[in-house]
């Protein structure tokens, strides 16, 4: 099956400049980096790592709310970075988002019919008012919301309800393509199995395709099909969930796993956990060769390849599971499927 979705070597850089009148560009600040991947029609692709990682700059740049510095970005086969404005705006309704802070990215002056409608309106897909009026009353079911609340405002609706909105909003013009910025992580523990409940309902009966962004492996571990583990701008592994959570190669991905707590307290006191040392380095400064060295416990347990890894950035080896890591590429991956039962 073909991709809907193909990014390739996407970079996103933010210029730092300096000085009042004449401001002159000193740094950059390397938020994506080099970044590639394909999302098949359907498909769930988990996107983690630690906040600051780059994650949510990457589904910006996807959708072309920041224009990337480098990269391609084909969508059905069109390379979005080469279109104009003009040219890009009949994707842009085939291509959502759902933002992460639910009380932040709804307008306080706008009413919920309006704040859902206002892409059927934007993209003219309703013939007048009663049309529109049944539609978003529709959504508002769909997405487990009262219809009767349809002129109310954000303030008067909880967290939860606010992000259901959000997601109303982000279907209202029937996408193929749907970018979840961390859609729970400004909720309480009690709603977010709700709101992933429901991204999964509607994945099934509208045929979506996501990119779920997250810091919360144990909830990306329930809706994604793969997942792609992200480091200081670039992906250091990527595989399905089952392999990803049984067999973790990378050494940065065996530390996140290591923190997802386990419900056995037997299981949770018995198994080690892999702790990190230092902080994550700036992206404005990121280090030479593989920029998890730093902290990288198997660069310490393996100093045959520690020079590699200070010198030279490794690449994403292996096919259908990637991992970027010199020790690994010097072990070697896997066979295909390993670590599943």
């Amino acid at each position: 099956m073909s991709a809907l979705l193909s990014v390739r070597d996407l970079q996103m850089h933010f210029p730092v400049r300096k000085g009042v009148v004449f401001q002159r560009e000193v740094a950059r600040v390397k938020a994506v980096d080099g970044v590639s991947f394909d999302i098949r029609p359907g498909e769930t692709l988990g996107l983690v790592g630690e906040s600051g990682c780059g994650k949510s700059t990457t589904g910006r740049a996807i959708l072309q709310l920041y224009r990337p510095t480098a990269g391609t970005v084909h969508f059905e086969g069109e390379d979005l970075t080469k279109l104009s404005e003009k040219a890009l705006f009949p994707y842009r309704r085939h291509m959502q988002m759902i933002f992460q802070d639910p009380y932040a990215s709804l307008n306080p002056r706008m009413t919920v019919g309006d704040i859902i409608g206002e892409p059927l309106v934007t993209h003219r897909l309703v013939s007048d008012k009663a049309q529109l009026r049944r539609q978003v009353q529709d959504l508002m079911v769909q997405c487990g919301l009262n219809p009767q609340y349809v002129r109310r405002y954000p303030h008067e609706f909880s967290g939860g309800q606010r992000q259901r909105i959000g997601i109303a909003r982000a279907l209202a013009t029937r996408p193929k393509f749907i970018v979840c910025d961390e859609p729970i992580a400004a909720l309480d523990v009690s709603i977010q199995a709700q709101i992933m409940n429901l991204l999964k309902q509607l994945q099934k009966d509208m045929g979506l395709t996501f990119l779920f962004i997250a810091h919360d492996l144990s909830a990306v571990r329930h809706i994604s099909d793969r997942i792609a583990v992200m480091y200081l701008g670039r992906i250091v592994e990527v595989a399905d969930y089952e392999t990803l959570y049984r067999d973790p190669r990378h050494p940065y991905t065996q530390a996140l796993i290591s923190a997802v707590p386990i419900p056995d307290p037997e299981v949770e006191a018995q198994r080690s956990r892999v702790v990190l040392e230092g902080d994550v380095p700036s992206p404005l400064n990121p280090p030479s060769g593989c920029r998890f060295h730093t902290r990288c416990p198997a660069r310490r347990l393996n100093p045959d390849v520690a020079d590699r890894c200070t010198r030279d950035e490794p690449m994403l080896i292996g096919q259908g599971r990637q991992v970027a890591c010199h020790v690994v590429e010097r072990d070697g991956l896997p066979p295909a499927g390993a670590g599943k039962a």
